[in-house]
């Protein structure tokens, strides 16, 4: 079973087109890799939160939930960075920032599948000048996330069902018990894809190179102001990053 992050919505980010909310996302993670500096990251993911709030509708206990499955990585970035940088402190700071940095990544990506069908984003892709088998790989891609979340949720909750213990013990001896997790999931994302190969091909993908489409979309005026208030903004993070020279921390000299 596929799961989907779309959530039905009237708020301006579901009314606006795809091709607009896919060029605002690359332009975001762009703009955000431009800065490394805690004090500008922590800023842009909180005003990424209220974006994702006030213009896409999603409330902020929603979006924090999604991006629970990042903490593990996000927990490990912040105790490597003190261990292999000089002074400690700084390499603390340098993994908030980083941790941070893919947080806002993560989010970015998040609003982007919770305010677009599927649909509409492979035609966004489509239309922005990508094959269809290029836009239909993306969209599944992005997609799986959620399907790979939940499955590993049913298969832990299965597992403890049957007396499985994941707190109990050491780091050494938490990671051997993961197997029973990992096992069913390897299992369980081979026998989803074998599917979905089959459905595929069941509809002559690839048949014909020349598509239609039943629904197609159209760029308006707000479209196109959305665009251009996407493009000043990432115009002026070059400047503050360029121009002024901030948010940015020299690693290695």
């Amino acid at each position: 079973m596929m799961y989907s992050f779309y959530r039905e919505g009237t708020s301006l980010l579901h009314r606006l087109d795809p091709r607009v909310k896919i060029i605002g996302t690359i332009v975001g993670i762009a703009g955000i890799m431009l800065f490394n500096d805690p004090y500008f990251l922590l800023p842009l993911f909180f005003a990424t939160l209220l974006h994702g709030r006030l213009i896409g509708g999603i409330e902020i206990k929603e979006q924090l939930r999604l991006l629970k499955p990042l903490l593990p990585i996000v927990t490990i970035t912040i105790i490597v960075w003190p261990i292999i940088y000089r002074p400690r402190l700084m390499g603390f700071l340098l993994g908030i920032s980083f941790s941070f940095r893919l947080l806002t990544f993560g989010l970015l990506t998040f609003i982007l599948l919770m305010t677009t069908p599927q649909r509409d984003l492979i035609l966004g892709f489509v239309r922005l000048g990508m094959p269809y088998e290029f836009g239909l790989t993306i969209s599944i891609a992005l997609r799986y996330i959620p399907t790979l979340y939940l499955l590993t949720k049913n298969i832990m909750d299965a597992q403890m069902a049957r007396g499985w213990e994941m707190e109990k013990g050491n780091f050494i001896v938490r990671t051997k018990r993961m197997t029973v997790v990992l096992i069913p999931l390897l299992v369980s994302s081979l026998k989803t894809a074998h599917e979905l190969s089959i459905a595929l091909e069941s509809r002559a993908l690839g048949a014909s190179k020349k598509r239609t489409f039943l629904y197609d979309i159209k760029m308006s005026g707000r479209d196109y102001a959305a665009t251009l208030a996407v493009l000043l903004l990432f115009a002026l993070a070059l400047y503050v990053r360029y121009g002024l020279g901030l948010g940015h921390i020299r690693i290695y000299s």
